[in-house]
């Protein structure tokens, strides 16, 4: 019996004797001094019994409150797996560790992770920390069957946030669609939009002025899909074992900036420049592109203010808003040169904003004027780009997936060092848009044609 249930039994004992003595409410009995003393003596038993008792019942709840908060604790940090009520109700799951809440799965830097995996050398299960890298990831483990190591997600994350800041990125233009892991490709309705006619506009969607007493007329507008399979992109470098163990720290920088760099500059010229196969579809040569001709007459390799104004002109209106200029880096030559003549003189076209002394961005119409590598020679088409990249799907899948391995050139005295990012891109329109008024036809890219 517990001490609880003893405590319980003592003070129903002592109420039964105190009833013995004192009668019930119907029946009362007379009580005699010496009854009285032993009354007193009851009362005081009774007294002690009742606090102990107090005092048990306080501590069950507060052992209740902490097992409950424990089981709340758990509950909140375990995984997704199948559960089972625990002797409070709550149901719980595996008990997570600290490292998987550690995006860092405890590595101070990638420097310190990747000096982890040096001198696990051939054995990189017996480096508990390099057991835990995939905890909490939905990975069954951190060491592949090849015996490489997955890379802490935060150093994959810092990665992946240097791809996007890269001063060549064209990811930060694009209309980005995140992918869930597992799933191989996503469809996405897109408005069939050819014209800005009536009927035509937003696919057949068409509003009318209503006359008095009249019937309502509908429209129903027509889609077409839009499917994007992110394709595999990766970087695969190998690297020293003297540099990995005399220079940790210049190691992982090198790599990470070298690595998102590549990264970065491949998806660019993919938006810019893609076939589509095995890769995103480029927008130089889409359907949906417009390409203004050269001036009658015109130089090769040369670009000149009339090719600028008719540019501009073929920018769709309703994407004017974000549109920018992506040039060649020779392009900047031209457009510097460039003037409007004025009796014997001329003024410039184009000048960096505060003169020679400012970078960047120059502005042309108002635009930032953005030089990139993936624009093509100066007198070819997509030399020189003016565009509203939100009108690019892309569809990322997850991040950058890191991996590290010293066995593939253990023999070299050199790690390996392997990322894979997958993503695909297209432009949202399948064809130009004719105007409402007049039979020109507008987009948000527009390229000059080559000029030879």
């Amino acid at each position: 019996m517990s001490q609880k249930s003893e405590i319980q039994a003592q003070i129903t004992g002592i109420a039964d004797e105190i009833e013995k003595i004192v009668g019930t409410d119907e029946e009362p009995n007379e009580v005699t001094e010496e009854q009285q003393q032993e009354l007193n003596e009851l009362n005081e038993q009774l007294d002690v019994l009742t606090t102990q008792l107090s005092e048990l019942r306080a501590e069950e709840e507060r052992a209740n409150l902490r097992q409950v908060a424990d089981d709340a604790r758990k509950f909140a940090t375990a995984s997704e797996r199948k559960t089972s009520p625990n002797k409070t109700g709550v149901r719980i799951g595996r008990i997570r560790e600290a490292i998987e809440d550690d995006p860092q799965r405890g590595f101070k830097s990638f420097a310190h992770f990747a000096t982890e995996v040096f001198d696990a050398g051939n054995t990189p299960r017996s480096n508990e920390k390099l057991m835990k890298v995939a905890a909490g990831t939905g990975m069954q483990q951190s060491i592949t069957a090849d015996g490489g190591v997955f890379v802490p997600p935060a150093f994959s994350r810092s990665i992946w946030d240097r791809v996007l800041v890269q001063s060549n990125s064209m990811l930060q233009y694009c209309d980005r669609i995140p992918v869930d892991m597992g799933v191989e490709s996503v469809t996405v309705p897109a408005i069939n939009e050819t014209s800005r006619a009536d009927g035509s506009r937003g696919g057949g969607i068409q509003g009318y002025w209503k006359s008095e007493l009249t019937q309502l007329t509908s429209s129903k507008p027509t889609f077409r899909e839009v499917k994007l399979t992110p394709q595999e992109l990766y970087v695969f470098a190998y690297i020293s074992d003297k540099l990995l163990r005399n220079a940790p720290g210049t190691a992982s920088r090198v790599l990470e900036d070298q690595a998102a760099s590549e990264i970065s500059f491949k998806i660019g010229d993919a938006v810019v420049n893609g076939d589509g196969v095995g890769k995103p579809i480029g927008f130089v040569g889409h359907a949906s592109t417009v390409s203004v001709a050269k001036e009658t007459g015109q130089a090769a390799a040369t670009v000149v203010r009339k090719n600028l104004t008719k540019m501009r002109n073929r920018m769709h209106p309703n994407w004017q808003g974000g549109a920018v200029w992506f040039v060649n880096p020779d392009v900047m030559v031209a457009l510097e040169d460039m003037v409007i003549e004025v009796g014997t003189g001329g003024i410039p076209v184009y000048m960096p904003p505060g003169g020679l002394s400012e970078s960047p961005y120059s502005m042309l119409y108002g635009k930032p004027v953005i030089p990139i590598e993936y624009c093509a020679a100066l007198g070819t088409v997509g030399d020189i780009v003016y565009a509203n990249l939100m009108a690019y799907a892309t569809a990322i899948k997850g991040m950058v997936d890191s991996n590290y391995s010293m066995h593939l050139k253990f023999d070299f005295a050199q790690t390996a060092y392997r990322l894979i990012f997958e993503m695909d891109g297209q432009p949202w329109l399948n064809s130009a848009i004719t105007a409402y008024k007049g039979s020109t036809t507008r987009s948000p890219i527009v390229t000059l044609a080559t000029r030879s």
